[in-house]
């Protein structure tokens, strides 16, 4: 810091004395006149150069909210024992950082200014108020507001008056030659600094400095922080120059396709990877250019989400076909996120597209492998089912033929077989023959389906299952998939338990846990054997599967797609404790998809 070796203020006073001392009564009172209104133009001037130098090295500061560095800015004022008040407010007139001479002695306001007004000065109780507009590449970004004390601008009046009668008219020009030379000591200083602020403001040029001044005073100081401040908002655009460098390179490494958004959702930057995939140029997509690479089908629901999010500031997240420069289309999961600032206001989205084309084909592969071997197993199990009656149908033919006292006995048993197998037939076309568009199910109805089919099963282990139907109970959706879900279900929890074990089926109307939708929850609870907690994280895996010798490790995946595919949820509960082991699993279907 600069040690002080004569102030300001001092110079001032010393110069008025040379100009008053020897000017005779008329003259000295017309100089007086000159000088004082010379004086109070300085005074706003050199107020309004300082509020210019001091705008200038803060308007960094408001534009990254950058409040520390404001703040250093402004305690170089310290140094002018004239500056009561310094503040800086932003365009909304709200206070962003100040400057006391005695902080909490008075409380200072902004008062009404407009910013198309660019600068009003007043005086007022002994200070000096000067407002001025804060501009940064010629747009208003903040407001400083400055009070200097102006008492020595009374003072002077009354010296004025005491050596008015002493002063001879000689020494008049001397005191004014005196005069201009001072103050041009103390104005070209400032103004030089008033230029380099404006150079800098214009050119983005951080490596110019103020020249120093030959006096140690308060403008040396002022020149001192102003160079300092000068080489820190350097050494910051160089960093911040270095960490946009290396973003860029991050996000042009990724495999991902790119992007990031004003917070209105104009998007005004891409990775290489989005050029490369889509084979456009920056002027198509640049704003919303990017809605010519969407399906027209799905445009409008695009927009509706992003809109949303938009307005709420909530996450995008949604698969989205998006054509490549070879104009064949791809999905892509689309995931966009806020970035919000210290006041938790969004001030860019940063999205990512995740091509995932060849995962959802593998997806679907898998689920018609999971069908057809569902398929397998089901077959297996009618054949079982048949097979019985068929058996009892023959045997009862054969009765018929030997003992013609009681055919219509016989032929009346074996009527009612035949219509066993009937509605086994009936019951296990329901799985296929499903319809293109959703239409109401009654749940009941399809879980008792589903257990006519793997009644044989049932009876075997001896196995009993204890119904709680709600009446009424119907959803929307695709009957053969439902039948499939219940049907995994139910032969899940027959191969968990043991001979002459208990399964208990309960159907009642619910709503969903996060959003509140009404529809149809079902639970099955079996006293199996139970999951160990360390697998139940895994049983909704593909290929995962306890059964090594028969399981595919497909059938929870596959029930899980499905309930999901009906805007669903599927849960598990398990107890895996010898004695006391149990699984429940609970469904819920909403009553629209």
């Amino acid at each position: 810091m600069i040690k002080l070796r004569g102030s300001l203020s001092r110079k001032l006073t010393t110069m008025n004395m040379l100009v008053s001392a020897g000017s005779l009564l008329l003259a000295s009172a017309a100089f007086f006149a000159y000088d004082y209104y010379t004086f109070r133009k300085n005074l706003i001037r050199n107020t309004s150069i300082q509020a210019q130098i001091v705008g200038a090295n803060v308007a960094s500061s408001l534009i990254f909210d950058d409040i520390p560095s404001a703040q250093n800015t402004l305690s170089a004022l310290r140094a002018s024992p004239s500056v009561v008040y310094a503040g800086i407010y932003n365009v909304n007139g709200i206070f962003f950082a100040g400057y006391w001479r005695e902080r909490g002695a008075h409380l200072v306001s902004l008062p009404a200014f407009k910013l198309d007004q660019r600068e009003r000065h007043w005086f007022e109780k002994g200070m000096l108020g000067s407002v001025q507009t804060i501009l940064f590449d010629g747009k208003p970004v903040g407001i400083i507001y400055m009070q200097v004390a102006s008492g020595a601008l009374y003072e002077r009046l009354r010296t004025y008056a005491m050596i008015l009668l002493v002063i001879v008219g000689a020494s008049l020009i001397a005191a004014l030659i005196l005069s201009r030379v001072s103050q041009r000591a103390i104005t070209q200083p400032i103004l030089r600094l008033a230029d380099t602020a404006r150079l800098v403001s214009r050119d983005k040029d951080y490596s110019l400095r103020v020249p120093w001044t030959a006096d140690h005073d308060e403008v040396a100081v002022l020149v001192d922080a102003f160079n300092e401040m000068l080489v820190e908002i350097q050494n910051r655009d160089s960093a911040l120059k270095e960490s946009e460098e290396q973003f860029r390179n991050l996000a042009n490494s990724i495999p991902q396709l790119a992007w990031m958004a004003e917070a209105d959702g104009n998007i005004i930057w891409y990775n290489e990877r989005w050029y490369e995939y889509t084979g456009t140029t920056t002027e198509q997509m640049i704003g919303w250019g990017w809605q010519s690479l969407h399906d027209t089908a799905v445009l409008p629901q695009v927009l509706a989400r992003w809109h949303t999010s938009l307005a709420t500031g909530k996450p995008f997240e949604m698969i989205v076909p998006l054509r490549g420069g070879d104009g064949n289309f791809r999905d892509f999961l689309t995931r966009a996120l806020p970035v919000r600032d210290a006041h938790k206001i969004i001030v860019r989205w940063f999205g990512t597209l995740t091509d995932i084309t060849d995962q959802r084909r593998s997806e679907e592969a898998l689920r018609q492998t999971e069908k057809l071997a569902a398929t397998g197993r089901l077959a297996a199990s009618i054949a079982h089912e048949i097979n019985n009656p068929l058996e009892t149908v023959t045997n009862l033919v054969y009765l018929a033929r030997k003992q013609p006292a009681n055919v219509e006995k016989y032929l009346n048993l074996a009527d009612q077989e035949l219509d066993r197998i009937a509605q086994i037939t009936r019951h296990t076309l329901g799985f296929y023959r499903d319809s293109s568009s959703p239409k109401l199910v009654d749940v009941p109805t399809v879980l008792e389906e589903v257990l006519v089919l793997y009644a044989r099963k049932l009876q075997f282990k001896k196995i009993k299952v204890r119904s709680d139907y709600a009446a009424g109970v119907e959803v929307e959706g695709y009957g053969g998939e439902i039948r499939q879900i219940f049907a995994n279900l139910v032969a899940n929890a027959i191969e968990a338990m043991p001979v002459e074990g208990t399964l208990r089926i309960r159907i009642s109307k619910g709503s969903a846990a996060l959003d509140g939708r009404l529809g149809a929850r079902i639970t099955l609870l079996d006293n199996g054997i139970g999951i160990p907690a360390a697998n139940r994280k895994k049983i909704f895996e593909p290929f995962y599967t306890t059964k090594k010798d028969v399981g595919t490790g497909l059938g929870l995946w596959l029930t899980q797609n499905l309930v999901q595919k009906h805007n669903g949820s599927l849960q598990v509960r398990s107890c895996a404790e010898t004695g006391r082991s149990w699984t429940a699993f609970s469904v819920f279907l909403p009553e629209q998809m």
